[in-house]
């Protein structure tokens, strides 16, 4: 996919975790320099020219909550992205580039979910409940580019959030200003993340709500990105798509959906 398109205007090429990532996973192709890209080996050992390029934009994503009788959750997106030869960053997400093989790029990944957790005054089920957090989340990524779509995955951890590996799969295909690409992607969440976001804990127990410890499940997403280019430097994207939870999380007595519909909308402005 390394086409004219691309190497001009920002991307958001992994929208993936709905709100999975809440922000951290929305971007995976600010503008990179031609010659960077393919300057294969490790990044440190590497004679591509340093070119930098950033810009500044603003985006919102709405998902319907998981948890019984929850409202629909409404998080801003930070859009600043950068890109050079060693780092490539876009709203709460920084990749370090180590190294690329032809088509496959190797980084390490950081970046902060924003939109993970509730407060316990988010639905009546968590009354009583203690709140819980997002946290910053790190690990190695991957990309394989090819003729037929994007593969990209990571393996990430969280502390006592636990740990969570996702692949995703997506192929972009241009029509004049606009562009149109479907995504599919499965994450595996442990059983610690699960038990922090979904289980229940003794002292939280009450009537309709039992004690529930949670296990491992896997989230399946199935989404398309719809870019429109207004002009050389400027970019909207929508991103919607549905996410679906495995039993280990579906089981617990505060989660009422099996099934998160989920969008997200963004501007770009692209300065060099």
């Amino acid at each position: 996919m390394k086409n004219t398109f691309r190497r001009e205007y920002p991307l958001l090429l992994a929208f993936a975790s709905v709100l999975f990532y809440s922000g951290g996973a929305w971007a995976d192709g600010v503008a990179e320099d031609p010659a960077a890209a393919n300057d294969s080996g490790f990044t440190v050992l590497g004679n591509a020219t340093n070119v930098t390029h950033w810009g500044l934009g603003i985006g919102a994503g709405v998902a319907a909550s998981p948890y019984k009788s929850g409202s629909a959750r409404f998080s801003p997106i930070p859009l600043i992205s950068f890109d050079n030869k060693w780092v490539h960053a876009f709203g709460t997400t920084i990749d370090l580039k180590v190294a690329r093989w032809d088509d496959v790029s190797f980084m390490l990944r950081g970046t902060y979910a924003i939109g993970d957790g509730y407060r316990n005054s988010d639905a009546p089920i968590l009354n009583g409940m203690e709140n819980r957090n997002g946290t910053f989340w790190y690990g190695p990524a991957l990309a394989w580019e090819t003729a037929f779509g994007t593969l990209s995955g990571d393996y990430l951890l969280g502390g006592n959030r636990g740990e969570r590996a996702k692949i995703d799969f997506s192929k972009s295909f241009d029509y004049g200003h606009f562009s149109f690409a479907p995504h599919v992607g499965l994450e595996w969440l442990s059983s610690k993340y699960v038990n922090y976001y979904y289980g229940v804990r003794a002292s939280e127990a009450a009537a309709g709500r039992p004690e529930y410890t949670g296990k491992a499940a896997y989230e399946m997403s199935l989404g398309a990105r719809v870019g429109y280019k207004f002009t050389r430097q400027q970019m909207a994207i929508l991103d919607f798509g549905v996410a679906h939870d495995t039993s280990g999380v579906t089981d617990s007595p505060i989660v009422g959906r099996k099934y998160i519909p989920q969008a997200r909308l963004g501007y770009i402005y692209q300065f060099k």
